[in-house]
């Protein structure tokens, strides 16, 4: 299995914002071109304290049912990243929007 390399362009969510501890929030929004494609974000608080949630976007143009799960929690930044990327892309080529 190869590295994962990540595709689309990520930035924070919340810009230089931080939280009632004064570091900035672990929350990030992918964009491919202008589309937002998706976030992840540190879980500080629920069951699934310490790990990163992700959730993916519905791309312009979108039609139908979703693909399911849009969203869930993954133990890294990256691997959580790369379920965006992978759900976006996936989302995509439902509905005719890529090729692969």
């Amino acid at each position: 299995m190869s590295a994962w390399t990540k595709k689309h362009r990520w930035q924070r969510t919340w810009g230089i914002e931080t939280g009632l501890d004064g570091k900035p929030h672990e929350d990030y929004a992918a964009y491919d071109g202008d589309q937002y494609a998706g976030r992840i974000r540190f879980d500080h608080e629920s069951p699934n304290k310490g790990q990163w949630m992700w959730s993916g976007a519905y791309p312009e143009g979108w039609k139908g049912s979703p693909i399911m799960p849009n969203n869930g929690f993954k133990p890294t930044a990256a691997e959580a990243a790369q379920a965006v990327e992978e759900y976006w892309d996936a989302m995509k080529k439902k509905n005719g929007l890529i090729d692969e």
